[in-house]
């Protein structure tokens, strides 16, 4: 079995929970932002959003940069990157791996994750303390930056950055620090809401994979 790398790991520090249970300790400002981001994001059934995540390695200095897609529909979930893809129905998890042309297969638990991928667009809304960090240009946009802090302090990261577009009141781009050194940054570049996506779009289908090695870890 080949071990499922970068994709899933990366993802599950990505990503919609109810606004009453935002933080404790907050300032007027983030919270005014945040209570916008969550009402628009509320109006969306469903998502496609293509971004580019950037991952540095301040140790090492290192970098890796990968695009990728993803799609989400309650609490399911797809994303499609490089060499790699996932699939969640909201009760299965499937890891394609593309050039060992095998899935491996686990129960979804989003409980075992630092941050669950079908959240990726309203992480701040549970679990967090939050401040304003003033605003920054992104060409013609201004970006409003907000810092969480997890409250949880046993979770792989310590801080995590929102860029949000001040006009659209949308997740521009998001930084994920890490106690690693690991800084991961996802971009995203284009949004999509209310798209149409059938359901069976979120399972894997080994039909689609001839050959497919199934590893079954449940």
């Amino acid at each position: 079995m080949k071990k499922a790398i970068t994709l899933f790991t990366i993802l599950s520090l990505m990503l919609v929970m109810p606004i009453d249970s935002i933080s404790e300790t907050k300032d007027n400002k983030s919270t005014q932002l945040l209570t916008k981001l969550s009402k628009t994001y509320k109006t969306y059934k469903s998502i496609k959003a293509s971004f580019t995540v950037n991952i540095k390695n301040k140790q090492s200095n290192t970098a890796v940069k990968q695009n990728g897609i993803l799609y989400q529909k309650g609490k399911k979930f797809r994303v499609n990157m490089s060499g790699q893809e996932i699939f969640c129905d909201g009760k299965t998890i499937w890891t394609y791996l593309e050039d060992a042309n095998e899935v491996q297969i686990s129960k979804f638990n989003p409980k075992t994750m630092d941050i669950n991928p079908s959240e990726i667009f309203t992480i701040y809304e549970k679990g967090f303390n939050h401040k304003y960090g003033g605003q920054i240009s992104d060409g013609n946009r201004t970006i409003d930056v907000v810092e969480l802090m997890p409250i949880d302090k046993s979770k792989g990261y310590f801080k995590v950055k929102l860029g949000i577009d001040k006009l659209a009141s949308k997740i521009k781009e998001m930084s994920v620090y890490s106690k690693n050194g690991l800084v991961t940054t996802y971009v995203i570049q284009k949004f999509e809401p209310n798209v149409s996506i059938n359901d069976s779009y979120f399972k894997f289908n080994p039909k689609d994979k001839p050959g497919v090695i199934e590893i079954d870890l449940r």
